[in-house]
């Protein structure tokens, strides 16, 4: 087997992965990048930009506009942290509904997508493993 056909699996799969997604996302006002900084913040209360860029894998400059974007829709309270320059984030009442909502439909498509290619528990497991593998040593 090709090691270069591993990634190239990876990348054909996340454009039509996405392009299925953002319809979803659409009906929230949000973008992948997005709705992503609001599962981290959904899964991390209390946490901080710093955190978020660190998790995500992201520019803090990156993060910094997501934030703005978040904050601006009301998705996000801001809280002052023991430090003054630091800033806690938690997802407002609406960040909160408006997350599980999205997060539910993404669910059901992903597990539609799951069901259509006949993948089994073991299947799932190794790609999962596979990827956190390939993420951790990058």
């Amino acid at each position: 087997m090709e090691v270069n056909q591993l990634f190239n699996s990876f990348t054909e799969l996340y454009r039509p992965y996405i392009k299925n997604v953002q319809p979803i996302l659409d009906k929230y006002h949000l973008h992948t990048a997005q709705f992503l900084v609001l599962k981290d913040i959904y899964l991390h209360d209390q946490t901080t930009l710093v955190q978020i860029s660190k998790r995500r894998s992201i520019e803090k400059p990156s993060a910094r506009k997501l934030l703005k974007v978040l904050i601006e829709q009301e998705l996000l309270i801001v809280t002052p942290g023991e430090d003054k320059r630091e800033k806690l984030l938690s997802l407002s009442d609406k960040g909160t509904k408006v997350y599980k909502e999205a997060m539910s439909e993404v669910t059901a498509l992903q597990e539609s997508i799951v069901e259509q290619a006949a993948l089994d528990e073991q299947e799932i497991l190794a790609a999962i493993r596979t990827f956190e593998k390939l993420k951790n040593i990058l």
